[in-house]
């Protein structure tokens, strides 16, 4: 397979200096590093966000973040990490934001500051030897399924896996991975059975060529996307440059380049149970 490359630890992004005149809007304290915005990301799901052949971090959520900190006059710099540790490093101080495109919650909204800003779906994908219709989780039953860690897809799938051993059925047999990228090695090969995938991801991977699997259902389970932040003068900010950005038409430009899909303005810190996005997918 050619899909996956070393993540890094540290990135700094380059073309993103800040302008002489460019007064920045945030300083340290509560910033973790003077005249930088840090933001937790992990590179495995292309387009979103991923490293390419030459090593260059790229994708929405990059650029997403590299235009927030213009906005805030900052540089912009990510720190690479598995996504179950995401929230722990946030809440410890290690970077200002999560940029990830993490599923919103009320549970994490409860933990940390959360702005949704987008919304995605989920792609159920099988090996391509798997000719049957599959269209829900209940083909899975006594099956092995695969999902990222600490994720909102890994509940799903537990709820229902938890449905068939009450209806008298064998639990799906779940295997979760610290990213899809390693979700789709095992698949490859053939350790899988089935697994769940963002969308985007999914026909990305097809249209590089990739046979080894087959998409059978898309545009599952939508959910809000946000931001996520310990403090709030930091998650304000981001919320001001949000709103100019949908203002000036950035945003939008910017999401329709990925066919992601954005949330209606104006974007605030929100709390509690969201209603769900409606989110299309594109197969463009």
């Amino acid at each position: 397979m050619r899909l996956f490359l070393a993540l890094v630890a540290l990135v700094a992004l380059p073309g993103v200096a800040v302008a002489q005149n460019c007064q920045p809007k945030l300083e340290s304290p509560p910033l973790v590093r003077a005249g930088t915005l840090l933001g937790a990301i992990n590179p495995t799901a292309a387009p979103i966000q991923y490293i390419d052949e030459n090593g260059q971090l790229i994708g929405l959520d990059v650029e997403f973040g590299a235009a927030i900190a213009r906005h805030l006059c900052l540089k912009m710099q990510f720190v690479s990490t598995q996504f179950a540790s995401m929230i722990p490093g946030l809440q410890d101080g290690r970077y200002d934001m999560i940029d990830t495109f993490m599923y919103y919650t009320p549970e994490r909204a409860a933990t940390v500051i959360m702005v949704p800003y987008g919304a995605a779906t989920l792609a159920m994908v099988v090996p391509a030897a798997n000719k049957e219709a599959v269209t829900g989780l209940d083909a899975f039953s006594g099956k092995r399924f695969g999902v990222q860690l600490g994720s909102t897809d890994q509940k799903e799938v537990q709820a229902a896996s938890d449905a068939l051993v009450k209806a008298g059925k064998k639990p799906i047999d779940i295997h979760s991975f610290p990213n899809y990228s390693d979700l789709l090695q095992a698949l490859s090969a053939e350790q899988l059975d089935g697994a769940f995938v963002p969308t985007e991801q999914a026909y990305y991977y097809h249209k590089k060529g990739e046979t080894f699997f087959r998409i059978a259902a898309a545009g599952l389970f939508p959910h809000a996307e946000a931001l996520a932040f310990k403090q709030k003068n930091v998650a304000d900010a981001v919320v001001d440059a949000l709103n100019a950005m949908h203002a000036d038409g950035s945003l939008a430009a910017l999401f329709a380049k990925y066919h992601a899909c954005v949330l209606s303005a104006p974007y605030r810190i929100t709390t509690g149970p969201m209603s769900p996005p409606h989110c299309a997918p594109s197969t463009d």
